[in-house]
């Protein structure tokens, strides 16, 4: 590598967003380039907020690797337009010409406007996006590293708390919330759960499917009158037919217009409450969703560390202006590119036909689809008895 790399994390963390950069330490460390991460994303970077991670050691790469939430922090910020002048003279003065930005979609955008920008002005720099988010909804990725693991989480909690609703013989009505501003991939991972134990979740609610109360009333009456004991996984972005979102928590949007969510379980278990049954329990995941690494998947992370690794290998091959995408063979997962402007702003759903309306679940094509993904068990670390992690804020 002719010039030296520069790195950061944006939006919501993951389970293995640290893997990726594990990925990106590794790769350009056998080119022999200086490495720096930037704090705090963007922001980290107009702050001049950078630090060098070449003399990283082996074992401190290793607990990087395994270790949750954004290990160099994160941002929601929005560059404006008079800002990327001021981020490319940080660039010019860590002599940056390699530059990795983690995130989601609005991470993908920030990718692709920074390396337009530093297109017209002639500053030469390989802007490349790694993928990342619990959501699974960036396009032209078989998958976005982050999701297995959540997935993992999701599946694995409603299988304990299945168990734990069952105990006593009375009717019960019990509510988890999921994440999903407006792709239901994660919450679809709820299905895995079911097993020759297991029945649970009985019903599915996903954002691409329009809302209505009385129909949910009804399904979940149904299911009560035959069970006694109903098990409902709920997206937190369950939109009616007019595609505004059913319930939404008082709050701010962020930079990005992206509106605080959360609240849809205690909107759920209102109305059973009120038309069905008293004893009702609503659970909301919340950020226990993506950061358990210590039941991540071990296929998630090993694609995280892929596309960490293969984005160097790709800008420098001289690409630029394009995310690291997640391929499926036969024989498992390898990457290739797609321009970030084909995913910039854009939201990958979870497919109709993967979803089974007249049960209120999913297919059996959606569970094929989700199972590989949740696949062996990360080697996270562990010290007297915990896990053992890291962070570089």
């Amino acid at each position: 590598m002719h010039k030296n790399v520069l790195f950061a994390q944006s939006g919501g963390p993951t389970a293995v967003i640290n893997a990726s950069c594990y990925g990106i330490i590794k790769e350009a460390k056998k080119a022999g380039a200086k490495i720096f991460a930037a704090r705090y994303g963007v922001e980290g970077i107009l702050k001049d907020n950078i630090i060098e991670m070449t003399d990283i050691d082996d074992a401190a790469l290793e607990i990087l690797r395994y270790s949750p939430s954004s290990a160099f922090g994160s941002c929601r910020h929005k560059l404006k337009e008079e800002e990327f002048e001021s981020v490319l003279k940080v660039f010019d003065k860590y002599d940056i010409g390699y530059f990795f930005y983690i995130g989601g979609n609005d991470s993908m955008t920030t990718a692709d406007r920074l390396s337009k920008y530093a297109l017209k002005v002639g500053y030469d720099i390989k802007a490349v996006g790694i993928p990342k988010t619990i959501d699974n909804d960036l396009p032209f990725t078989d998958f976005c590293p982050g999701y297995g693991s959540a997935a993992k989480y999701v599946a694995s909690s409603v299988k304990e708390m299945a168990l734990d609703s069952d105990v006593y013989d009375k009717g019960i009505v019990t509510i988890v919330e999921i994440m999903g501003r407006d792709s239901g991939f994660l919450t679809a991972a709820s299905a895995l759960a079911k097993d020759e134990v297991i029945d649970s979740p009985h019903l599915i609610y996903l954002p691409e499917v329009p809302f209505d109360e009385n129909e949910f009333l009804k399904d979940v009456e149904r299911a009560y009158s035959r069970k006694k004991k109903v098990f409902i996984a709920a997206s937190e972005g369950l939109k009616n037919k007019d595609g505004q979102y059913a319930y939404l928590r008082e709050g701010t949007a962020d930079a990005f217009s992206n509106l605080q969510m959360g609240g849809v379980g205690k909107y759920l278990e209102n109305l059973v409450k009120a038309n069905i049954e008293k004893r009702v329990k609503s659970v909301e995941l919340s950020i226990l969703q993506r950061c358990a690494a210590h039941i991540a998947s071990r296929v998630d992370n090993d694609v995280a560390v892929m596309v960490g690794a293969d984005g160097v290998k790709y800008a420098m091959e001289g690409l630029t202006d394009v995310m690291v995408a997640v391929v499926r063979t036969e024989q498992g997962f390898k990457t290739s590119t797609v321009p970030l402007s084909e995913v910039a702003g854009k939201i990958k759903v979870f497919p109709a036909e993967w979803i089974d309306n007249e049960n209120r679940q999913v297919t059996r094509e959606a569970i094929d689809y989700m199972l590989p993904l949740v696949q062996g068990e990360a080697k996270v670390p562990y010290e007297k008895g915990l896990p053992k992690y890291t962070r570089f804020i």
